[in-house]
């Protein structure tokens, strides 16, 4: 029997590409285009990597980053991130809403400004966690492999065209459903086009929403892998230890034969 999914889908952030430095520089300049006052040095960068897993979701990287230019203790953020997140933010006069929609949209216009000035230079801020020649063999595996990312699509494009990664889909943030609804998409689409039963691994490296997946009676039988090379703390990984259905994958399992990952 063939061990190996029908459909691998694939986060890209944290389990693809390591970001980091990339995820650092636009949140700067973020930060220096709704917080003209405060433009945060290099020196902070330690504490942001450290802390990174702690975020949600992209907007909040430049009030992380803000934070971390005033000297806000980093303790708190690990505490308990999102009252942290809402006090600082509380502290703005343009309200909670109003300033994380701002963020959200000054993120991404900066990495298109960015992309647009120097699309060398963009690019270079992002690597692959594995070996190219590793990630083309890995994605042309399977009947079909997909990127589902709450990042915008184009970015995961441009990067995945100068690696010369080919996949058969990518969905992204502009796509506006959850990752429960893309995998069912996914589904859908290719089981149609290849006229037979898909079965669906998912990595991604937020355990939160690999719960998600496994409370959804449809999608009960995706295999589900959470990428422990990316941004998870180790206090995630051990609750994903203790978490039925979802198994901790080493990136030297993700690059090797899918018999070695233990279908989930």
């Amino acid at each position: 029997m063939t061990v190996g999914p029908g459909i691998l889908a694939l986060d890209f952030d944290g389990v693809l590409c390591d970001g980091m430095a990339e995820y650092f520089e636009s949140s700067r300049r973020t930060c220096s285009r709704v917080w003209p006052d405060t433009t945060p040095g290099d020196e902070v960068f330690p504490d942001f990597r450290e802390l990174r897993p702690e975020v949600k979701t992209g907007w909040e990287m430049p009030v992380l980053l803000h934070a971390l230019g005033s000297d806000a203790p980093k303790t708190r953020f690990h505490a308990d991130w999102d009252a942290a997140r809402d006090e600082l933010m509380a502290r703005d006069p343009r309200g909670h809403d109003t300033l994380a929609k701002l963020l959200e949209q000054t993120l991404d216009q900066v990495r298109r400004d960015w992309i647009s000035s120097d699309r060398a230079g963009w690019l270079a801020q992002n690597k692959l966690y594995s070996d190219v020649a590793d990630v083309r063999r890995l994605v042309s595996a399977p009947d079909r492999t997909a990127i589902v990312t709450t990042k915008e699509g184009q970015f995961c494009r441009w990067l995945l065209e100068d690696w010369a990664i080919e996949v058969a889909d990518i969905q992204g943030k502009e796509a506006g459903t959850h990752k429960c609804d893309n995998l069912r998409a996914l589904r859908a689409k290719y089981e149609t086009e290849t006229g037979k039963k898909l079965t669906i691994w998912f990595v991604e490296d937020r355990l939160k929403t690999l719960q998600c997946v496994r409370t959804h009676p449809d999608l009960q039988d995706v295999g589900l892998f959470l990428a422990e090379w990316g941004y998870v703390t180790e206090a995630t990984k051990a609750e994903a230890r203790a978490s039925a259905g979802v198994k901790v994958l080493r990136l030297a399992e993700f690059t090797g034969p899918f018999s070695s990952w233990g279908g989930g």
